[in-house]
């Protein structure tokens, strides 16, 4: 048995599409998604792996490995057949191992979805879509890409290959017209599935996001400490912000998770569909599925208000009622996390006034300045090497900020929090922190600031040689 077997056994117990053993760093597998879980805390030694790489290369490719060429090969374990990459390096040797698809290269006729769906995770892709009249689309590490060889599905084709994968009481109120959001697991697939079902203008449309078994570990995630402390509040707000698909629930999984390892205490959580499963923890939780209706939510935040937890994991915020149901657990002594698909610390604020009348626009943010803990918002960029990474923004209550809320004076918060450090990041701090740590590409995280201007400024001051202006790459707004 090659040693490094030990690693591939770690990645087919996890359902894991990808080994990643890089010297200096701890090994690390990815999901279903595109996530990273840690197999251990131990970082690897070059020469470790350098031995791990002799003892499996084919002889015939020996030679090139020794002049640092890269090396691609096949390795059997068990009977599963695995692709293995390996090239020496300035700090040793790296290996990268991907499992064979689990099933034959599907036809281009579609019986049902499931071949999509092996496609997709054998691609380490994130989502699917599917539209009437177009060819399948898939996320592939921030890019959407076609899968012309199925061809254009035709509505009616479409809608029956559909109907095999939806609840019945969902596909009842999707023909009544309705948009519905589920989760789907199957035992045959190492993730869960979350799926919406709409109408578009062609007929019926599908996307389906894919959500590992286990929660990512925050560290993999790059998610700070300051944040992960939010997982042991007693009280207050926390807002998880950031467009739709940027990592706002699974920071929410991380941090009920590490409650779930570090804290008892009752946990309730409120979803459109359920995502992730927490393993047997030190808390009791309480999962409820109430799809897009926002009347379920409400009720489902009413009963769980009764039921007096810990913690309440509410869901996206979508009008002023859910909102008052938070408000109101919060002053009642809970801790409160939920999401908002916001772009900046000024829209989020001003997005939950708005659900309001105007004459009491003061009011709610009165109570926000005073139930506010923290918002954490969320950027997702295209990861240099490959994968996606977030950059999050991170805003701490404290009487200055809570004082600018109340006067309704949003627009200066980015001052007060460089005057007051503690856990205070920008968003351009947070682009430029991953810009000089090598995760991304500047241009990448230029496309992506809310204020260019500043943006660049920022790079100057970190000595980071980067202005598109001079190179005719600058991109303006319309």
């Amino acid at each position: 048995m090659a040693k490094i077997d030990k690693f591939l056994q770690q990645m087919v117990s996890r359902g894991a599409t990808l080994l990643r053993l890089d010297p200096g760093d701890p090994p690390v597998v990815e999901v279903a998604g595109g996530h990273r879980i840690a197999l251990s805390a131990q970082e690897l030694l070059g020469t470790v792996l350098d031995g791990l790489a002799k003892e499996i290369i084919p002889e015939a490719q020996s030679t090139a490995f020794l002049r640092g060429e890269k090396v691609l090969f096949d390795h059997e374990m068990d009977g599963a057949m695995f692709h293995i990459l390996v090239r020496r390096e300035s700090m040793g040797t790296r290996l990268v191992a991907s499992r064979f698809a689990s099933c034959s290269e599907p036809s281009a006729t579609l019986d049902s979805l499931d071949p999509l769906i092996m496609k997709l995770l054998n691609g380490g892709g994130s989502d699917l879509y599917l539209n009437a009249d177009e060819p399948p689309l898939v996320r592939m590490g921030g890019s959407v890409e076609s899968l012309g060889d199925y061809g254009n599905l035709p509505p009616k084709r479409l809608q029956e290959l559909v109907q095999t994968w939806v609840p019945p009481k969902v596909w009842d109120a999707f023909l009544a017209g309705q948009d519905t959001e589920f989760a789907r697991q199957d035992p045959g697939l190492p993730c869960r599935l979350r799926v919406s079902l709409f109408h578009d203008y062609a007929g019926p449309s599908i996307a389906v996001r894919v959500v590992p078994r286990e929660v990512p570990d925050p560290e993999s995630l790059g998610i700070p400490d300051t944040v992960r402390r939010l997982s042991v509040l007693n009280k207050g707000l926390v807002l998880l912000t950031g467009p739709m698909g940027s990592g706002k629930s699974t920071t929410q999984a991380c941090l009920l998770n590490l409650a779930n390892s570090g804290r008892k205490g009752y946990v309730v959580t409120i979803q459109d569909s359920i995502e992730f499963e927490f393993p047997k923890g030190s808390c009791l939780i309480r999962q409820r599925e109430v799809g897009c209706d926002p009347v379920r939510q409400k009720q489902a935040l009413r009963a769980a208000l009764r039921q007096a937890p810990d913690i309440l994991a509410a869901g996206e915020i979508r009008d002023g009622q859910t909102l008052e149901l938070c408000l109101q657990a919060v002053q009642t002594g809970r801790m409160v996390i939920a999401t908002l698909a916001t772009a900046t610390l000024e829209e989020t604020l001003s997005t939950l006034a708005g659900m309001f009348p105007p004459d009491q626009r003061r009011r709610v943010l009165a109570r926000l300045a005073e139930t506010l803990t923290a918002i954490v918002g969320h950027t997702l960029l295209p990861k240099i090497g490959g994968g996606q990474v977030v950059a999050m923004e991170t805003l701490f209550n404290n009487p200055s900020i809570a004082n600018l809320i109340r006067s309704d004076k949003c627009s200066q918060l980015p001052t007060v929090m460089l005057q007051s450090r503690y856990g205070q990041l920008s968003h351009n701090e947070a682009l430029v922190e991953l810009i000089s740590t090598r995760k991304v590409e500047p241009l990448e995280a230029y496309l992506r600031c809310h204020d260019r201007e500043t943006f660049i400024a920022a790079c100057q001051r970190m000595e980071i040689p980067f202005d598109p202006r001079n190179a005719g790459l600058a991109v303006t707004e319309i």
